[in-house]
């Protein structure tokens, strides 16, 4: 019997990512929405992408200089063009007990079609910097 419903998968980057008050092109994470940490990818990496993009989740530590949000932007080239995501702004939480570690999360509800799978999401702060050291994108499909 074929499977019914909506099926959820979460790819990572567990790279760290320095972060400032401007985007820059070093200031991102790249992510294969194929590439899935939970259960199995529907297709290979470099197939064409269509799914629904749901949210993101993303911790932060060294924050320093009056960080209070983080911003992102996804755009399917490194260089930042291409933008499917424009810029969105959340506040940084703090983790109990620490004035230097946090996270913040992204909800989208974004029908997403594309040749490739492939996307790129650039940061940057309100003030001072951080550092962005993992990342949880959730698509369905």
């Amino acid at each position: 019997m074929a499977k019914t419903g909506k099926f959820y998968h979460e790819v990572q980057n567990l790279t760290d990512v320095p972060v400032t008050t401007t985007f820059l092109a070093p200031q991102r994470s790249d992510i294969d929405l194929y590439n899935t940490s939970v259960g199995s990818s529907p297709r290979a990496p470099g197939s064409p992408f269509a799914g629904r993009l749901e949210g993101m989740v993303i911790r932060v530590k060294a924050i320093a200089g009056g960080a209070t949000k983080l911003t992102i932007k996804i755009t399917h080239s490194a260089t930042g063009t291409q933008v499917i995501i424009p810029d969105t702004e959340a506040t940084i939480a703090l983790e109990v007990g620490t004035l230097t570690e946090g996270g913040v999360a992204y909800s989208f509800d974004f029908a997403h079609l594309h040749t490739d799978d492939g996307l790129h999401i650039f940061y940057k702060t309100d003030f001072g910097t951080c550092t962005v050291d993992a990342l949880e994108l959730y698509w369905s499909e």
